[in-house]
């Protein structure tokens, strides 16, 4: 049986580069889309005939594979992880701070200053909707288990004591993503509602997260087999995108749904050595603090909640000027230092920083400084 592993530390240094990672890729991510989503690019720039680009589509795709459910996992992790340290009532105030606010004046800002659609339309912040309803269900999914884990709980613990057992994770993420993700995308509610199918996709892999920190020996492990989930996730990728064209050419045929069949098994597959890579990747190089890494991590939140805006208006600007390659390299440099900038001057020290990712300096430390002299 896999043993639980008691949180000794507050801080994981690699997970935490790797959500920030995450979160930043959402500027590559959105950048791309307006050369793979001719509909959106028209919506966006009022252009018709906008450029298109197979290489951006692959990056895109790449990207949009594995890193939704990185942060799920790791959102799961980091709850189990303040759970243990501080309680589940601090776990609820605090994410109705972090989450909770930038959620609801996030949204606001974007279809009431912005005029992007109606007041109950959470855009790119459905991740954060989704987030809200997993601390809910895991909450109380808790409260009901608090006597005892029971033998579920111990079965799973066994999945995470060996790489070779973490494959049995697949008979959950199979149909968990057939559901989520049917046709190779995540099928969301971006309004406030009822979530979407791929709700069960995240929160497959937020229960992940959540077994991983009963489990923190699993991170070396993965760590030691990088090497080969990276070569294994190559490999599948390339064949997952081969098999989904083949699909998309063959449609309406009977080869062309064999092949949809086989990327419904491929694609969670995919998805979970991408994710368990990365993990592996990260844990091993960045085992210590670092101050630039740290910097990033403490604004990536702030870019993922502010990019969205820079990114279309850089966008239809650049996108009739240069050739796809380029307009996309310039929006995403653009775009992250008006990113960088307004969280250091606007967010880091204030108190929309504090509500963000704590304190980082600044009135309060200097109030508590002067209480201290004093």
């Amino acid at each position: 049986m896999g043993s639980i592993t008691k949180p000794t530390t507050t801080r994981y240094h690699g997970l935490d580069a790797l959500r920030a990672f995450a979160m930043i890729m959402g500027v590559v991510l959105h950048a791309a889309l307006l050369y793979v989503d001719p509909d959106l690019a028209y919506a966006i720039t009022d252009k018709k005939d906008t450029p298109t680009s197979e290489t951006l589509g692959v990056i895109f795709f790449f990207i949009h594979t594995w890193r939704m459910p990185v942060f799920f996992l790791l959102a799961g992790f980091f709850t189990r992880l303040m759970i243990e340290t501080r309680g589940t009532i601090n776990l609820l105030k605090n994410r109705s701070i972090r989450i909770g606010i930038p959620l609801i004046v996030g949204s606001l800002t974007y279809n009431l200053l912005f005029g992007y659609g109606s007041v109950l339309q959470t855009h790119h912040l459905w991740f954060l909707y989704d987030l809200v309803w997993m601390y809910l269900i895991i909450c109380f999914i808790k409260y009901l288990c608090r006597y005892r884990s029971g033998i579920i709980t111990q079965k799973f613990d066994r999945v995470f004591s060996s790489y070779g057992n973490m494959w049995y994770l697949m008979i959950l993420l199979i149909p968990a993503t057939t559901v989520g993700r049917p046709f190779f995308f995540n099928w969301i509610n971006s309004d406030i509602g009822i979530p979407g199918p791929f709700f069960i996709t995240g929160f497959s892999y937020f229960l992940i997260g959540w077994f991983m920190n009963r489990n923190t020996e699993i991170l070396s492990i993965l760590s030691n087999n990088y090497r080969r989930s990276l070569i294994l996730a190559g490999v599948t990728f390339v064949f997952f995108i081969t098999v989904i064209s083949l699909a998309d050419a063959n449609k309406d045929t009977e080869e062309g749904g064999l092949y949809y069949l086989i990327g419904l098994v491929l694609s969670p597959t995919t998805t979970f050595l991408l994710v368990i890579t990365f993990i592996g990747l990260a844990d091993r190089l960045f085992k210590t603090s670092n101050a630039i890494i740290n910097y990033f991590v403490d604004a990536s939140y702030w870019i993922y909640l502010f990019h969205l805006v820079v990114v279309f208006a850089t966008g239809s600007f650049v996108i009739s000027v240069f050739e796809p390659i380029l307009a996309v390299s310039i929006n995403i440099v653009i775009t992250t230092l008006i990113c960088i900038c307004t969280y250091h001057v606007l967010v880091r020290y204030t108190p929309i920083g504090w509500t963000l990712h704590g304190n980082k300096g600044g009135l309060i430390n200097l109030i508590k400084k002067r209480s201290e002299n004093e």
